[in-house]
């Protein structure tokens, strides 16, 4: 195969950019914007429901933490959907992979609104994460096709500040739509984002992998694209990289999924008031993102990786000290203070963990990306389902579990990505 290096994007639709020294800045500014947008499917599938969990968990007639455990079904189906459409998007391309996915997002989210049983919505919830995985996983492939190194890192930079301000805006909206309606309506605003989504796959994001490839891929035996899966596996550093991210954000998702436990009961906030300190840890996550930028300038992605990592440990464990000294006495504010910087470190840590990874992997962009987005969702869906099932309400579990994946993340990076050597300049798995 050629396009090993250089311009991957010899497209049916109009192209945005090459390899970031063609492209100007309003180009790539777009692209970011539209895969910001897409890649916002799967925060906003997530979050905008979270104040209406007890709602939901009366509507149904069960308890808090039987709903939660959809959020858990979400994050296993949207790392299905991602293990299978990556390969596809390599071998169909990044269009058809992308509207297909959509297509089943918009069938399973259309049946939830007619549920009425607790069961029913897991799996629904889980049908409805395997099409946002085939959607979404294409967003990363478009850039490795399109980018590489701190530039890449930039354009996941961008990225990342556009879609993280999803998780923001998300709760609120979902409060809104509780308050003017039921839960239902979260679950009607998502069908028409879908619908608004799958027209700009088909009207306005480029198709990146050329059209020579993707016939050569077609022509192959349909084992190959799936034996791809092993030359990433095969590649040391790079499953670092992976698996320190997996622990990372998996930690993220036990804050995620616990989120309603821990500000509404625990602390007693209202439902109202809950999206306000949910989004500030968002907010810190946006704030870490432009530093991000900014710092992309003058240092490598693996550098500020290592930094990002290192923030994380030391801000969690303090956390964790606080809570165990404090006990019941701990209150919002004290817990706040040290939760906003331990999760907001993720804005250095996810672009630069992502830039990193998918640098080893020029030719195979989609499923190296859907190895990596599979890892990240598997790990916070088992973590967080797991931990939500040991909460006896007290937060040392929450605490214990985002520190300990700080820690194993930061070892994985050092150990077996090796994060102080130079990344490669071709692929070498």
């Amino acid at each position: 195969m050629s396009d090993e290096g250089g311009a991957r994007a010899t497209n049916d639709h109009s192209t945005p950019g090459t390899t970031g020294t063609t492209g100007t800045g309003q180009s790539h500014a777009r692209l970011a914007l539209g895969l910001a947008m897409l890649v916002a499917l799967t925060p906003l599938a997530i979050d905008t429901y979270l104040p209406a969990i007890p709602a939901m968990a009366d509507s149904l007639e069960v308890d808090v933490a039987r709903v939660q455990t959809s959020v858990s079904s979400y994050l296993l189906g949207f790392a299905a959907g991602q293990v299978l459409g990556g390969p596809m998007s390599d071998r169909w391309g990044r269009i058809t992979a992308g509207s297909l996915g959509l297509c089943l997002f918009i069938a399973a989210t259309t049946a939830i609104l007619f549920t009425s049983d607790v069961d029913t919505l897991i799996v629904l919830r889980f049908v409805q994460a395997l099409g946002g995985g085939f959607a979404t996983v294409i967003c990363g492939a478009m850039v490795r096709d399109l980018y590489s190194g701190r530039e890449a890192g930039r354009i996941m930079s961008m990225i990342a500040t556009m879609m993280l301000l999803a998780p923001m805006v998300a709760p609120l909206l979902g409060s809104a739509l509780l308050f003017i309606g039921d839960w239902h309506a979260i679950f009607g605003f998502l069908l028409l984002y879908a619908v608004l989504m799958l027209v700009l796959v088909r009207r306005r994001l480029p198709e990146t992998v050329p059209l020579a490839l993707r016939r050569d891929r077609q022509n192959a035996p349909k084992r190959h694209a799936f034996r791809a899966y092993g030359q990433v596996v095969r590649q040391r550093r790079a499953m670092g990289f992976l698996l320190g991210q997996a622990s990372m954000v998996g930690g993220m998702f036990v804050y995620v999924t616990t989120a309603p436990f821990v500000f509404m009961e625990y602390f007693g906030v209202s439902a109202g008031r809950f999206p306000f300190f949910f989004g500030a840890c968002v907010l810190g996550m946006v704030l870490m993102v432009q530093v991000n930028m900014r710092l992309l300038r003058h240092f490598e992605p693996r550098h500020l990786l290592l930094a990002g990592l290192s923030m994380q440990v030391v801000t969690s464990g303090l956390l964790l000290g606080l809570v165990l000294l404090s006990g019941d006495s701990l209150g919002v504010g004290a817990w706040m203070v040290l939760l906003i910087p331990t999760i907001g470190s993720l804005g250095l840590i996810t672009p630069n963990a992502a830039a990193c990874y998918l640098e080893f992997f020029p030719r195979i962009a989609g499923t190296a990306n859907a190895l990596y987005g599979a890892s990240v969702f598997i790990a916070g869906g088992l973590l967080g389902g797991f931990v939500n099932t040991l909460l006896t309400g007290t937060l040392t579990p929450i605490v214990v579990a985002i520190f300990i994946s700080g820690i194993l993340a930061l070892g994985l990076a050092m150990f077996v990505g090796k994060i102080r050597q130079p990344m490669p300049v071709t692929e070498t798995g």
